[in-house]
Parts: structure tokens; sequence; C-alpha cells
């Protein structure tokens, strides 16, 4: 496997504070053949290795990356991202052993919940007994066979073969990386019912009730995925859960995540105890089996997106780089939209891709064949069926996000020197062009008045701290069009982020038309904040736009208390802002104590939150380069808002009401 990834997986394994009572805890697993044995380092210092080990992708390996060349990091080589030569022999002790009853019980805590303790499963008669431990457990839970080949340094297909809700199912072909040895994982046969949900009823009894709590509470909007055509997250995820399981444990880890933040008496380690067990048998599977299957790739996307969470973006872009080189092994541009599975994990990774490319000014990682592919592909499923609407909402959601690309690549080579003043401010303008067309040719099936909502009678009286009306009509659509809201208030975060980056109008000028921009986001996120039938997880997609917005609205008290209630109704969301922000956002309120809590006397901080927020912040007090510090702090856009200072201070009356 990588190299990188394996150090970066190690230096996180154990991490956050919990630790079971005795380490044979960790080492049970609930599924046959993940036997993890815990090593003296995972009992240190739950932050010992959080940041100042070096496994962090660091400017140069950031480079490297994108250059495909070589580069140091300490004295060591940077092999990323060279594939393994060969499949790692099994050793004794990853043979599959039966547990005992007697067995697994020796070693728990007395206090610990005799719900937890794992459960026997029972062999498929007709599995071979060649099968590794990891492939029996995939076939056992899923029902399913998992089929491996020996020989890992030849063109094989990697099989992605899922049912999809009409019963069709699609694989991808032999993928070939061009001029190198070709690394693919084993096949995998994914068990998706077509009808219902998965059993999960032979899981622990801690297992099932979270994944029920997943099925009932947690949606794609969760993800930031704000439409989720095939139901991924609502079906086909915690199905795949039960088969693989470092994701059962990363999926049942985010549901616990959720479950603990509206528990006034719940404990940080209810969380953690899944999240580091599936960090380890993440590790543990591609220790064995290699990092390049599909499991895989979703289950480093659950981590990534737990780290988006904790405000993490370093974690966060070490998890990114191995989803994306597992993505380039797997998949091609063709083959990733064949199944649900593909389109999904694909539709999740571009997100990252194109959010961190333009927070970091840097490129994409991936080319725009495959943000092409996206669109085609939603274009012929249009033409197959044209009142479709969730190919429409698709297709609205690929041309934005391909829009994303381009900003991406623009301001990597005005920030890269590489383009100059004057083809800067032609490609700049061809995409607010861009933007302005794709707001004004919306599919008349999307815009149907009887979708919109109009009964607005649970409407509060006008409060002084108001800075927006958020029961105006015409705004805030109802299902199947709620998607419409979500959407246009990032398309309206994405104009004011492109806005910010022009380089032909006066600073005043622009601030003033993103000022307005900024308004309208509030104006959205509060709309759905107060709506009583919003779907669960509806404001957490549109915590990147409030944050863009929030930088530029005036500084009176007024408004900066708006914000800072919204802020704080995030991170009780568990949508953590890390320390870096709460200081730069504390020095622009001009009110140090936005670095501790955004509300007066802590209201609203409670002791979970306090716990989650002090182990975020332990994990991202990190050193990090200048360009993960781009990342952190948005510094281009700092410095857009502060250029405009004057226009900021005066000739604006700071109201936004309509």
């Amino acid at each position: 496997m990588d190299e990188y990834y394996h150090h970066f997986l190690t230096s996180m394994s154990g991490v956050g504070g919990y630790f079971p009572g005795n380490p044979e805890e960790l080492s049970m697993s609930i599924m046959p053949g993940y036997h993890v044995p815990i090593s003296g380092p995972m009992m240190q210092n739950p932050y010992h290795n959080l940041g100042h080990l070096g496994t962090y992708p660091d400017q140069s390996l950031l480079h490297a990356s994108k250059t495909g060349k070589g580069c140091k990091k300490g004295n060591r080589d940077c092999v990323y991202p060279d594939p393994p030569t060969s499949k790692s022999s099994k050793s004794k002790d990853n043979t599959f052993q039966k547990t005992s009853p007697k067995s697994s019980n020796e070693g728990e805590d007395a206090d610990m919940d005799p719900v937890t303790k794992p459960l026997q499963t029972i062999l498929d008669k007709e599995e071979p007994e060649e099968l590794s431990s990891e492939e029996r457990s995939d076939s056992q839970l899923s029902g399913s066979k998992a089929t491996g080949s020996s020989n890992r340094n030849v063109t094989t297909r990697q099989s992605t073969e899922s049912s999809s809700p009409d019963g069709n199912k699609g694989s991808s072909p032999s993928v070939s990386t061009g001029g190198s040895s070709v690394t693919v994982a084993p096949s995998i046969d994914l068990n998706i019912p077509t009808d219902g949900r998965a059993d999960w009823s032979h899981l622990p009894l801690d297992y099932q009730h979270y994944l029920n709590y997943f099925v009932e509470n947690i949606t794609s909007f969760h993800y930031s995925i704000m439409h989720d055509a095939d139901d991924f997250f609502g079906t086909i995820l915690p199905s795949l859960a039960v088969q693989h399981e470092p994701l059962l444990n990363a999926v049942v880890g985010f549901a616990t995540y959720h479950a603990t933040l509206q528990n006034p008496a719940g404990k940080l380690q209810d969380f953690l105890k899944y999240y580091n067990k599936s960090v380890t048998l993440l590790l543990e599977s591609i220790n064995r089996k290699g990092m390049d299957n599909v499991l895989n790739l979703i289950t480093i996307l659950q981590l990534l997106t737990i780290e988006e969470y904790f405000g993490d973006w370093i974690n966060l872009m070490g998890h990114q780089k191995a989803a994306f080189q597992v993505i380039r092994k797997i998949f091609t541009p063709d083959t990733v939209m064949h199944t649900p599975v593909g389109r999904a994990c694909i539709d999740w990774y571009t997100r990252y891709d194109c959010y961190v490319a333009i927070m970091g000014g840097f490129p994409t990682d991936l080319p725009r064949e495959w943000f092409n592919r996206m669109n085609e592909y939603n274009e012929s499923q249009l033409g197959a069926s044209p009142d479709e609407l969730r190919w429409k909402i698709s297709s609205r959601s690929t041309q934005l996000r391909s829009v994303s690309y381009d900003m991406s690549m623009l301001y990597a080579r005005g920030s890269r020197g590489q383009i100059g003043p004057e083809d800067f401010t032609k490609e700049h303008k061809r995409i607010t062009d861009e933007l302005l067309e794709w707001k004004s040719t919306w599919d008349a099936a999307l815009s149907l008045p009887e979708y919109l909502v109009t009964d607005f009678s649970y409407q509060r009286d006008v409060d002084p701290g108001d800075i927006v009306n958020p029961y105006m009509p015409g705004l805030l659509y109802k299902q199947p069009l709620f998607t419409n809201t979500l959407i246009t208030t990032e398309w309206t975060s994405i104009m004011l982020m492109h806005l910010s980056q022009s380089s032909d109008t006066p600073a005043e000028q622009v601030f003033m038309e993103m000022a307005k921009h900024a308004y309208t986001i509030c104006q959205y996120f509060e709309t759905v904040e107060l709506w009583p039938l919003k779907p669960k997880g509806a404001l957490i997609p549109l915590q990147p736009c409030i944050s863009i917005a929030a930088l530029f609205l005036p500084r009176d008290s007024r408004h900066q208390m708006w914000v800072r209630r919204k802020f704080a109704l995030l991170d009780t969301m568990g949508f953590i802002h890390p320390t870096t922000r709460r200081i730069k956002m504390a020095h622009l309120f001009r009110d140090p104590s936005c670095a501790h809590w955004w509300l007066p006397n802590d209201e609203g901080l409670t002791p979970i939150l306090q716990a989650i927020r002090a182990f975020a912040d332990e994990r991202n007090t990190a050193a990090v380069n200048a360009q993960h510090e781009n990342i952190r702090e948005v510094r281009h856009l700092f410095a857009k808002m502060e250029a405009a200072e004057l226009a900021l201070t005066t000739g604006n009356d700071g109201t936004g009401m309509s």
C-alpha cells in the first residue's frame, strides 16, 4: 500500500483520549478475521502523534502528488503514490480463528455494557476455506462471496457491482494507469438489497441501535450532499457497512457522534471507541489486502467527513489524498458512473476536491474529464427520462460542480503566477458569465410554484437583532424541490467567492456587491433554520456558505451577534469551528471572547460540546505550512475584505431587511 497513508493512519490510531480498559477490548471484532493487535505507542498520550510526527501531507508532498515527482520527508523518501508490488503473505496472526464466548468475555471491564460484547458469526457452508480472513468477513456478512486475485501486478477487473434501485448491475472494466504497473484490488461483490434495508440483527445491540439511528436520523445533508439521486446515504451506505467492519465502525461512529450531541449525558468516549476502531481496522485491512477497493474507499470518505466536522483540514486532506489514490486506480471517468456506488463516491469526493482546492488556491486532483463525464451521464439520463426530477436536479448540481472546478484552476494559476493579469481577467469574466447563465436557465419543472412554501404560520415577531427577513415567499421549496433552496444558497456563496477574486474592479465596488450576496445567504440560512418541516441535517450543507458570508457583513454589534448565534448553532450540531478560525473571527469582530465561545456567559456550551471542542482544538494545534494555513484561514478572502475596509465602514446603513 501507499507508505504515506500507512504512516498517516498509524499516527491516527488510538487518537482522542478513548482507550479501552483492557487492550483486548479493541482487539475483539464483531466480525470474524479482524484481530487488531495493540502496539505500545497506541497506549501513549492520546495527542502525542497528532501533528508533529511529519505524517501530514506537507507542501512538498502535495506538490509531489500533483506533479508525480518524489519528495523528501525527513530522512526517508516519500513513495506516495507508488503502489505495492505484491500482496503481503498471511501471517499466523492473520489466520481466521473462532473466538469462544469465554475468550471473548475475558479481559472486559466489569462495567462494560453487555450489549457491546461481540457475537459469533455462523460460517457460510459454501464458503471456501482458503478465503482470507477479511474476504471471509465480507462474504459472510453480505451473503455473497469475495473472490480475489493472487497476482496484484496484473490488470484485473475492479468490480463495483451493485444492484441499483431498478435492479440493474454495472461493473468497472480493467483499469490502466498508463506507463506503470497496474495494481487493482481483488473483485468484491457488493450485496445491496433492492427493497427494504440490510439485515443487521446479527450484530451486537449497540451496533444495531446506532445503525437504526443512522437510518432514521442521518441524511445526505449531513454529508453536505444536497442531492442523493440513488438514495445512497439512506439505503446503500448502511447496507455496505455491514459488509466491511472498518466502514461499519466509521458509520456507527458518525451516528454515535450525532446522537451523543443530542444527549445531555453524552460522553465523547461513546463516539471515540467506534472512530478509533474504524481507523485501526482500516489500517489492518490495508495491510492485509491493500487499499484499492471500493469498501475501503467509502470508509476513507466517511472518515474524511468526520474530520470536516472537527474542522481538521489537515487530517481531512490526508484522507482526501488517499481517496484520490483509490479512485484513480479502481475507476475510470467512464466506469465510475456505471453504478450507484460509483456515482455516490465521485460526487462525495469531488465536493472535497473542489472545496479544498478553492480554499487553498491550488488545482483539484481530478482532471476535467471526470467532471465532464458526470455532466454527460446526467444529460444522458435526462435524454432517456426527460420528466425525471432527480436527473434534472443532478444535472444542475454537477454543472455547478464543474464551474467550481474551473474556479479552482483559475485561482491556482493566478496564485502561482502561471497566468497574466489580462488573461486572468478574461477567464474570470468567462466564469462569471457561466455562473450567471447557470442561475438564469433553470428548468421550468424545477420552479413549479406548487412546491413553494407559502404557510408561514410559524412566523415569530420581529426581533431587534434580526438582519434579514426569513419569511419572504419564493425562497423556500418543499420536497421534492427542497434542494433548490440549498443549491441556490450554494450558488450565491460561489458567486461571492468568485467576486472576491475579481482583479479589474475597485475593491470598494466589488465589496458592496459581495455584501448583497452575503445578505442573501443569511436570508436563505435563516429561512431554512426556522422552517419547522425542514429535513434533518438541512443546515449542514449551508455551513460553508454562512462562513463565507460572515466575512462580508457590516461589523456592528447587531450583525456580529447574529453571525455568532449561527456559528454557535452549527457548533451545537457538531460542525466545530477550530481555534484558528475562532481567533480569526475574534479579530474580525474585535471581541477576544469569540476565541473561547461565540455567545456570552457560555450560553449553549454544553459539557459534551466542550469536550468535543477541546478534542477538536487539540487536533488543530499542530504546526502547518503556509498552504494548509491558507485553507484554515481562507487568507485570500480576508485579504480582499481588508482591502475594502473603507467600503465596509462608510456608506453602508447596515440594513438587510426586505
